[in-house]
């Protein structure tokens, strides 16, 4: 029902909003759902995300994506591989309305970015289908952990974005509420060129370590951040 069929956005909402009186393109792609495993992850020609890049800001930058978005599993658990990390709300959502997780989860957020801006649109949460709009076309890649958090879908969240923040994350995992189920939340520009100080290998330990604690993986490949190639290559390493 959702992410059936691919589709575009063409209103000012969602990822469409960002610099949308400023471009010519006024539509993103959004596309369909596939259950498969990570190799379906295959790059496709159309515009999820456009927007001013941050080396240059009249510089418009278009990014591209993948052919669908694949539902698959690791270690047993559900993986949700797509795009934008805003879409993460609705599988959130749509394991809570499967009865599959619950209230006051422990969101493990490992990423360049803290997404964790303020939505200004009304989010709503009461169905699957107003998870859905909330997620796609209200929130976008900066704002939409919050709303989770609003809800009660969130509790905790515990922030890694550092070496630091890696170091510490057995440290800072046993000061969580235990009863908790884990949400693994990764997007793939942590791997970025830019941040490659932070040793390979123990980023990886740590997405592994909690991707088998995990109830629900969701796996932004963030093309607006960090070349497609290169996240693929990362996705692929860690979840062979």
């Amino acid at each position: 029902m959702f992410f059936e069929k691919s589709f575009y956005l063409t209103e000012k909402t969602g990822n469409n909003a960002l610099s949308y009186n400023n471009r010519k393109n006024k539509k993103l792609y959004v596309p369909s759902l596939i259950k498969g495993d990570i190799s379906d992850a295959i790059i496709w020609d159309k515009i999820v995300f456009e927007d001013f890049s941050f080396e240059n800001e009249h510089k418009l930058k278009s990014s591209i994506w993948l052919k669908n978005y694949v539902e698959a599993r690791f270690n047993n658990t559900p993986m949700y591989i797509f795009d934008n990390h805003n879409i993460a709300l609705f599988f959130w959502y749509k394991h809570f309305f499967e009865w599959k997780i619950w209230k006051n989860n422990l969101l493990i957020h490992i990423d360049e970015h803290s997404d964790m801006r303020h939505c200004q649109g009304k989010t709503n949460f009461s169905t699957l289908e107003e998870s859905f709009e909330s997620a796609v076309k209200i929130c976008n890649v900066w704002n939409y952990i919050q709303p989770s958090i609003e809800d009660w879908l969130i509790s905790e969240v515990l922030q890694i974005r550092s070496e630091e923040n890696l170091k510490n994350y057995a440290k800072n995992l046993e000061k969580m509420n235990k009863n908790s189920d884990i949400i693994l939340n990764l997007d793939l520009d942590f791997f970025s060129p830019h941040l490659d100080y932070i040793d390979y290998n123990l980023k990886k330990k740590i997405i592994l370590d909690a991707s088998y604690k995990a109830k629900i993986i969701t796996v932004s490949t963030s093309p607006f951040f960090i070349d497609q190639d290169l996240a693929l290559k990362v996705l692929r390493d860690i979840f062979s």
